[in-house]
């Protein structure tokens, strides 16, 4: 509560450290305006304090990635608790069953290429350093 007795809507401080990765950027440039800031608040205030409590896991063919719905969009990422806790956002985008703009169909296309791997195998080795010396032993 705050001296006015109002609840105070402050932002829980994050415990994950949320990046992007190429393809997601992307995502995101081509968003609304009102989407974008929609997205900016749902990150701030969900994905990077507790993805796993605001997310829901993806079945196969997507296992271990992670699902929040917002407005008419998808919110695909990656959680990785060890070390430095991190979130890779995979992939942002409405929703659009049995249509090739889905998002999920793009993210299977992205995946089965390997472009999706790649992108998150370089965004760890840059955060995290030793990534890419354990890697290699």
């Amino acid at each position: 509560m705050t001296d006015s007795g109002k609840a105070s809507e402050e932002t829980p401080a994050p415990k994950y450290e949320v990046v992007f990765t190429e393809d997601a950027r992307s995502d995101v440039g081509a968003l609304d305006g009102s989407v974008k800031k929609q997205l900016a608040k749902v990150i701030r205030k969900k994905i990077a304090v507790n993805p796993e409590g605001y997310g829901t896991p993806l079945r196969a063919p997507l296992s271990g990635y992670w699902k929040h719905e917002f407005a008419n969009h998808r919110l695909i990422y990656q959680i990785f608790p060890e070390d430095k806790k991190i979130v890779v956002v995979c992939a942002v985008g409405p929703r659009k069953a049995g249509d090739v703009a889905d998002i999920y169909f793009q993210l299977n296309k992205i995946a089965d290429s390997g472009r999706l791997a790649e992108q998150v195998t370089s965004i760890l080795e840059t955060i995290l350093p030793g990534l890419r010396r354990k890697k290699k032993k």
